[in-house]
């Protein structure tokens, strides 16, 4: 790996953390505004389980609103455990990716450049000693040496480093996303089958407010007919 490769890593890992850093902040919000939705919807089921309450003496509109109280009710739990899975598998896994990992290649990256700097220094040092001073040329021959194999030796380490920083970059990432997908499916998948159990009710309950409409229409006429009847009286 060339020192123009080594400097496009290290330029994508600052980019990397940026971006990492500001996904972990929306999620946190979007976690955040989860709780919130959450609150509101749970005292939207305590409006619905009053009203229930109330009406507790007409049999239809109260079952009605139990059946969909409680379906209203586990929809929140599958909210609540989606906003969980999205804090353990987006929000904690790429912060601590970030925290533990790239930090701490970035403690790597400075001590590789203080080496470089060095080595550098040591070239500078080694060009410009005046070759009719022998002892001079070889103290820094003997530094350049010693810093040049200093230097190879981390630069292997902090290549292996990047090496194994990009694998797991690719695997975080990857895996914390994945995981999300994973919830949002289960989520999806638990809430249609809330509803598909719910369904022949609903049909029912469709079916008897369409005959409640004509009834009423009936009901209606017939009131209207009596009141002209008795008008005309």
């Amino acid at each position: 790996m060339g020192m123009a490769t080594i400097d496009e890593v290290e330029t994508d890992v600052v980019e990397i953390e940026a971006k990492l850093d500001k996904l972990v902040k929306l999620c946190s919000g979007m976690i955040e505004a989860g709780k919130v939705y959450i609150t509101t919807n749970k005292h939207f089921v305590s409006g619905v389980r009053d009203l229930a309450q109330q009406c507790k003496k007409d049999e239809m509109i109260s079952e009605c609103l139990d059946k969909f109280g409680d379906s209203l009710q586990e929809m929140i739990n599958y909210h609540m455990i989606l906003f969980d899975q999205a804090q353990r598998s987006v929000r904690q896994q790429l912060h601590n990716f970030v925290k533990d990992d790239v930090r701490k290649f970035k403690e790597s990256k400075k001590q590789f450049d203080r080496v470089r700097e060095d080595m550098e220094i040591s070239l500078v040092k080694n060009a410009q000693a005046p070759r009719h001073k022998p002892h001079e040329v070889e103290e820094a021959t003997g530094t350049l040496s010693i810093t040049r194999k200093c230097f190879r030796h981390l630069a292997l380490d902090y290549v292996l480093q990047i090496n194994v920083l990009q694998a797991k970059k690719k695997f975080e990432i990857l895996d914390a996303m994945l995981s999300f997908m994973h919830a949002q499916f289960t989520f999806f998948q638990q809430g249609h089958n809330l509803l598909l159990q719910l369904e022949p009710y609903m049909k029912k309950l469709a079916t008897e407010l369409d005959q409640l409409v004509i009834d009423s229409a009936v009901e209606k006429r017939e009131m209207e007919h009596k009141h002209a009847l008795i008008q005309q009286r």
